[in-house]
């Protein structure tokens, strides 16, 4: 079959032409189902959909920015007489709304759903729901299809990468475990991967990144690991230190693994690996906003009243591996003040952390907004959807602008590279002398670059409230 895959994004959306990592879920889905003719339409780099050009199916991808872009396009499609199945984060969260627009809707991974899907079109019988998930599912009505577990990841496909027909992102991108644990209220990760940890082959994994031309993203939940997975992450960062010369690479992560002895053997395999960046969802300064949004336990501390010390002392300690970090906070919670955006910021200025601070809203599909929802503090009309007790809208994108300006000066960003060359010099004379001193001039280059392009990233979401 001819069929047409389309990563939805707004035209406003802050990362449209600036996002810098491969996405990675249509090529993962095309690879499921290799045997048609698949096209990729980009819109996050800029693409458009061409609805001149053939298609028996169209398959959209969706996140919360991209909804109603997704059903303009999917609307389109139809009025067409081409059938359009709807997937992605956001259409997982909101499947009934998702089927209005829609003739069949994915929930959950799609993996192991889209070649199901695939054999029930062409046969004529294709369904109103798909769904990869052990709990339960109401289709309401329609007609459902659900295989009731996670995806098996020692089946994993290689992600059909060839379908981005240009060079656009500067990261490339590969996985090695889904799901988490820790039911933070505001995330949906749980929800769409369950709360165990699930993991790919090393070899699988390993086998991906020998074939990257240069850096690439680990797009797991933290690439530090969970307990559980310590010993896997051991393996896979000796494996991929093996490959040399070392690719620079980065992910998100988690401070819990410094606050435990083989968590911090993997934090230094992994700069040793080549991990060069690390961004951390430390969400708060305030243990009162950390314990009641879940997030006090990724810290790696069980006291509140240790949090702000212990989150100093595990930041510390990744950055002395040669770990560049920045901190993504929000603020909104109820606890908060305005002077949480400042506060937030001084933490950053004290640890040589690069501050990402942004207004908290709520995801549907998440226990935050089912929460504020029963109490009627969602509107989805306001430029920040959560209906603060004691702060307006106004006086939060002011303190957001005022902090962004402050945090992203060139003298900060230069005092910040400043501060990691030691740990880099360090780290580099650790590793294999062909990469000595090419290590610590690539890394350093990378410090700076890096602040420059956030700081784009962080104005570009400010402007877009």
């Amino acid at each position: 079959m001819r069929i047409t895959l389309i990563l939805a994004a707004s035209k406003d959306d802050p990362l449209r032409k600036n996002e810098p990592f491969m996405p990675l879920s249509l090529p993962l889905i095309a690879a499921s189902a290799p045997d048609h003719d698949y096209t990729l339409v980009d819109m996050l780099s800029g693409e458009e959909p061409r609805y001149d050009e053939s298609a028996d199916l169209v398959g959209i991808s969706a996140r919360a920015t991209s909804e109603r872009t997704a059903y303009a396009i999917a609307d389109e499609y139809r009025r067409r007489g081409i059938p359009v199945v709807l997937g992605g984060a956001q259409v997982s969260a909101v499947p009934q709304r998702a089927k209005e627009h829609a003739d069949a809707v994915v929930v959950g991974e799609g993996e192991p759903l889209w070649p199901i899907l695939l054999d029930h079109f062409q046969a004529g019988g294709m369904r109103d729901f798909y769904v990869c998930s052990p709990s339960p599912f109401d289709p309401s009505g329609g007609t459902l299809h659900q295989v009731e577990a996670f995806a098996d990841l020692d089946e994993t496909p290689v992600a059909a990468r060839h379908l981005f027909t240009k060079k656009k992102y500067v990261f490339d991108t590969v996985f090695a475990a889904r799901g988490c644990n820790v039911n933070c209220s505001f995330c949906s990760v749980p929800a769409m991967f369950g709360q165990k940890t699930r993991l790919r082959p090393v070899a699988d994994v390993v086998t991906e990144i020998a074939r990257f031309e240069g850096m690439y993203y680990l797009l797991d939940d933290t690439v530090f690991g969970r307990p559980s997975a310590y010993d896997y992450y051991l393996e896979l960062y000796e494996a991929i230190a093996a490959l040399g010369p070392t690719k620079l690479w980065t992910g998100q992560a988690n401070l819990d693994a410094a606050a435990d002895g083989k968590g911090r053997e993997v934090i230094a395999k992994a700069a040793r690996a080549g991990l060069v960046y690390a961004a951390i969802g430390m969400e708060s300064v305030d243990p009162r906003v950390l314990k009641a949004s879940g997030a006090l336990r990724k810290m790696g501390v069980r006291d509140p009243a240790e949090a702000i010390a212990r989150m100093k002392e595990h930041i510390a300690f990744i950055q002395e591996q040669g770990i560049l970090i920045s901190g993504w906070f929000v603020v909104g919670y109820d606890d908060d003040t305005v002077d949480s955006w400042y506060r937030a910021l001084e933490f950053c200025e004290e640890t040589n952390v690069i501050p990402v601070i942004s207004p908290l809203e709520a995801l549907e599909g998440t226990p935050l907004w089912d929460e504020l929802e029963a109490q009627g503090r969602i509107d989805p009309d306001k430029p920040v959807n959560i209906v603060h007790p004691t702060i307006t809208d106004d006086e939060l994108l002011e303190a957001m602008r005022v902090t962004n300006k402050r945090a992203f000066t060139i003298g900060r960003c230069l005092a910040r590279t400043r501060f990691m060359g030691p740990h880099f010099s360090r780290l580099v004379a650790t590793l294999p002398r062909p990469e000595r001193p090419r290590g610590k001039i690539e890394r350093t280059i990378f410090t700076y670059v890096l602040q420059r392009k956030l700081r784009k990233g962080v104005i570009g979401l400010q402007n877009s409230y």
